[in-house]
């Protein structure tokens, strides 16, 4: 058990958008705030990409307890050279698509009311991946078809993956859109799902350890510096007694 983790900083999941929207230097109406502790790390860097991997299920106990299994991440915790920060966020919901709104615009549920996809089809709110689309930057999001197509007209790229029973092959395929997109992308959002399928969790997050070092040895392929998030989007749907999901930045 890592006991050190306790002591990790606790914010909420609005203020992830805040903290893209100063790292981007975009003005943005959030509830939330920049996190302080990234902002003076990574605000003053000139960096080339912003990376947010929404990792479903990543709550702070799975976290926690399997942090062994997540040897990319460990081994940058391990390397007193790399710059790596975690931090615990308080989870605005226990399913995905309002957390994921949450996430994306800076908001509370109860100004974005957006509870299904079906309701991010109708409103009218702006992530902050529209408005830096807006402001000039490249964007991209790659997640399940229905929920990428709700951002079809509003963002530089979507890739959206279909749906299908074999939840590893889905985010394997997320990962290779992922990869097509990070050369070409100022700011990218993903969505991977395996752990929140997959209940076998010591199993789980060994594969969604993979992911995340494919991407990331990817991205260091191509010379790019880019600021990567990695965020849970709820906890896990079994543990009723938990309400926080980790966040990890580091720059690559």
């Amino acid at each position: 058990m890592h006991q050190w983790l306790d002591n990790c900083k606790i914010y909420n999941q609005t203020d992830v958008a805040p903290t893209i929207a100063r790292l981007l230097n975009i003005s943005y109406d959030a509830d939330g705030n920049p996190i302080n502790e990234v902002i003076d790390e990574f605000g003053g860097e000139n960096t080339d990409a912003v990376v947010l991997l929404i990792i479903d299920s990543l709550g702070f106990n799975i976290f926690k307890r399997y942090l062994d299994n997540f040897k990319y991440i460990s081994s940058m915790l391990e390397n007193k050279k790399d710059r790596i920060m975690i931090f615990k966020l308080k989870a605005v919901a226990r399913y995905t698509t309002p957390c994921i709104a949450t996430l994306l615009n800076g908001k509370n549920i109860d100004k974005h009311m957006l509870f299904s996809t079906d309701d991010v089809y109708k409103s009218s709110m702006k992530s902050i991946l529209e408005v830096a689309t807006e402001k000039g930057y490249i964007t991209g999001i790659v997640m399940e078809k229905m929920g990428a197509l709700s951002f079809k007209g509003r963002l530089t790229y979507i890739v959206p993956i279909d749906n299908r029973p074999d939840i590893i092959y889905f985010d394997k395929e997320t990962v290779r859109g992922v990869l097509n997109l990070i050369p070409k992308t100022d700011l990218l959002v993903a969505h991977l799902r395996t752990i929140d399928v997959i209940k076998d969790y010591d199993y789980a997050t060994r594969l969604m350890d993979g992911f995340i070092k494919d991407i990331c040895e990817e991205f260091d392929k191509i010379g790019k510096k880019g600021l990567f998030l990695l965020c849970g989007d709820h906890p896990v749907h079994e543990d009723l007694s938990e309400d926080s999901v980790a966040l990890i930045v580091f720059m690559l």
